[in-house]
């Protein structure tokens, strides 16, 4: 139980715009603006983790949800609101480097997951951990496609770690198979819907 309680923090969907954000300077995005990759990645991990993730502890210290891991509708929706924002600001933030075209891709697809997320959970407590990695995997499977032998490593472990997550959250029982496998399955369809809307 406690090794899936870590496995739940470490995969949460929160870190995973910086995992993107890594791929992309591993992969050698930014190799014209050299010197550049820290201030990229710092920029990332605090519009989209740090700064929403203090905000969500402010919360938790004000009584405006009950938990940190967010166990009800409810607690979910001040969180999700606020992700929405940051991952807007970020997409702002990036939208004038068109090094950065794929990442903002990718920023924009999170976007509207998120915000189909935050409506479904007035109605359906989704799994938030599969629905982002839903996201990851399939972006990367686009990437895949165009450039196989650069980001199929990295295909194949994001769907290795989609597995381990899923059962980590299935293991403490934060969700049912159809909350895990309908996340999995809206994160992944909307990022490719989206992919082929921008190919029209």
């Amino acid at each position: 139980m406690k090794t899936a309680k870590i496995i739940s923090v470490i995969g949460h969907p929160i870190f995973l715009p910086t995992w993107m954000m890594v791929i992309m300077l591993l992969s050698g995005l930014t190799r014209f603006m050299p010197g550049n990759d820290w201030f990229f990645l710092s920029a990332t991990f605090s519009m989209t983790c740090l700064i929403p993730a203090v905000m969500i502890a402010i919360m938790k210290k004000w009584n405006i949800i009950k938990s940190i891991e967010m166990d009800s509708r409810e607690d979910r929706l001040g969180p999700l609101f606020i992700m929405i924002m940051f991952i807007y600001a970020t997409i702002r933030f990036f939208s004038k480097i068109e090094l950065f075209s794929v990442f903002n891709f990718y920023l924009t697809a999170i976007l509207v997951v998120t915000i189909l997320a935050f409506i479904l959970t007035f109605f359906w407590k989704i799994s938030l951990h599969t629905l982002g990695w839903g996201s990851f995997v399939a972006c990367l499977f686009i990437m895949s496609t165009a450039a196989m032998r650069l980001y199929l490593p990295y295909l194949i472990a994001g769907i290795i770690c989609t597995g381990i997550v899923a059962s980590a959250r299935l293991k403490l029982k934060s969700h049912s198979n159809a909350q895990i496998y309908t996340g999995f399955a809206m994160g992944f369809s909307t990022v490719i819907i989206m992919y082929f809307f921008f190919l029209l």
